[in-house]
């Protein structure tokens, strides 16, 4: 009976790993693979091969996962016969191929978790599709789709663009496409324009965020159908990228563009200095032209910039207009400048109140500075109410710990229960307030969202809500001090890094 072992694409059955007898493979953002993901490690998975079995370990940093369980790291687990192994949790499925093993039933072996999952539907057939006039290809679960017409070859410069308001608009004059048939070129000039670029050996490339298609079948559906259509109009071979989720892939974030210069241009490197990109969403404000609205957000100027591509309007592209004055975001994460924390040291029994929006990184400097000194947390999140958090501090009290309360505590009734009990026993109750402006915030929470996914998401409701309660402390409310601690970043990996000085939001 053969012991060849291999792992096969569940969207490209063309590709195959082979797991050689006797020898440890990495699985991970590596060569091996050829993914890009920033979620996963370099070294993220070692697979081995044993008698019917793959050995899995894992190394990573996030959750892999088999078969819509999720894996633990430094565990060990045994993997089977037509086992789906998931290299990041519900993303990157791998079927686990024995030639000439019969298929056995059951479970992997290895520990089932309660950990959160997120998009474990099982693996749907047809994750590509032919068309008449090219391919189509559904990228982790309908997160991206991306298209490619018949003859559409790769080059080295590429002429990207958005699609709505940049390529085509709505016939009927509506914000919004009322069906499929509901649009027309924007500009005569454009297949003129286009044909041109692609004789000059450009390839033509269009970037678009669609989330309100979602993941419904019938729209996905209605919506290839309209891009078929439009490349049909303009008469010349595009590539297509269409996000229709929330994260790496939407503009302004370059997961599209990652796509396409690491898997999808063959073996083409992309001369940055001669592409460019062309899109409405360019921060504009009301009245940019007589009588016209502001644009509806900045996201494409901001992938543009992110990339580090030439950047034009619709209008000024194919109309030859001058630049429009625009607007961009009141955070640049590019600006950031390096800073410290102030002296926050104390010799006697402390207590600290924390006050800080959601993403101001209250916890982290406690999680990273106060907590390894011996400082006890109080988090409502965890105890679930006020009146266990008072009920705990108390406890530190009479038992002569530091205390650090870790919750937003935007107002002064917020905080007036803890300072009561501080004054109780009679110790000191000093406020430690993040300097970390509402954008920062913002970013903080669309990094968060990116990166990690076992974090649950917050909503811009909610700093909206902090913003509009908050109440500067005061020494007059039983402080014996209010310490500024300023936000200062820390991360895993280079791509992280990398990833924070991007712009995140679209406006």
């Amino acid at each position: 009976m053969s012991k060849r072992c291999y792992l096969q694409c569940v969207l490209d059955q063309t590709r195959k790993i082979f797991v050689p007898d006797n020898e440890t493979i990495i699985l991970g953002r590596n060569p091996l693979t050829a993914l890009q993901d920033p979620h996963l490690s370099r070294k993220h998975l070692e697979c081995t091969t044993s008698t019917n079995h793959l050995v899995v370990k894992t190394i990573g940093k996030c959750y892999s996962g088999c078969n819509g369980y999720a894996l633990m790291l430094n565990e060990t687990y045994y993997l089977k016969n037509n086992d789906v192994l998931e290299l990041r949790l519900g993303y990157h499925k791998f079927k686990v191929v024995f030639e000439s093993v019969e298929e056995e039933n059951g479970e992997p072996r290895g520990k089932k978790t309660k950990y959160p999952i997120f998009n474990m539907d099982k693996p749907k057939k047809n994750q590509s599709s032919e068309s008449v006039n090219g391919k189509w290809e559904n990228i982790e679960d309908n997160e991206l789709l991306v298209f490619t017409s018949a003859n559409c070859s790769p080059q080295s410069t590429i002429a990207g663009f958005d699609m709505d308001g940049t390529l085509i608009k709505t016939k009927s004059g509506a914000v919004f496409p009322k069906h499929r048939d509901d649009w027309e070129i924007i500009f005569n000039v454009v297949p003129k324009m286009l044909k041109e670029l692609y004789e000059n050996d450009y390839k033509i490339v269009i970037f678009t965020n669609q989330s309100g298609v979602g993941k419904n079948s019938d729209k996905i559906r209605e919506f290839k159908q309209k891009i078929e259509s439009v490349i049909q109009t303009l008469s010349i071979p595009i590539q297509v990228y269409v996000s229709l989720g929330k994260g790496m892939y939407r503009k302004p974030v370059t997961g599209m563009w990652s796509m396409l210069c690491n898997l999808k241009n063959g073996s083409k490197e992309v001369k940055l200095e001669d592409s460019f990109y062309v899109g409405d969403a360019a921060g504009r404000e009301k009245d940019w032209m007589p009588k016209r609205k502001k644009d509806h957000s900045n996201a494409d100027r901001l992938f543009a910039l992110n990339i580090g591509l030439k950047f034009y309007t619709p209008e000024e592209y194919f109309l030859k207009t001058s630049q429009n004055q625009f607007k961009m975001p009141l955070f640049d994460p590019r600006q950031l400048k390096s800073t410290h924390y102030p002296n926050y040291s104390c010799d006697k029994q402390d207590i600290i109140l924390m006050v800080g929006s959601q993403g101001s990184g209250k916890s982290h400097f406690c999680r990273t500075k106060l907590l390894p000194t011996g400082y006890i947390h109080i988090n409502r999140d965890k105890l679930k109410s006020w009146e266990k958090c008072v009920l705990m501090l108390e406890e530190c009290i009479t038992k002569q710990k530091n205390a650090v309360i870790d919750n937003t505590n935007p107002d002064k009734a917020s905080r007036k229960k803890y300072i009561a009990v501080a004054k109780k026993y009679n110790i000191q109750c000093r406020c430690f307030v993040m300097s970390t402006s509402f954008e920062h915030c913002r970013h903080n929470n669309k990094f968060r969202a990116l990166t990690d996914k076992t974090h649950e998401p917050i909503g811009d409701m909610l700093l909206y809500s902090y913003r509009k309660n908050f109440e500067p402390p005061e020494l007059s409310e039983g402080f014996s001090e209010i310490v500024e601690i300023p936000f200062i970043p820390k991360f895993d990996s280079r791509e992280h890094n990398d990833l924070y000085n991007m712009f995140l939001l679209e406006s």
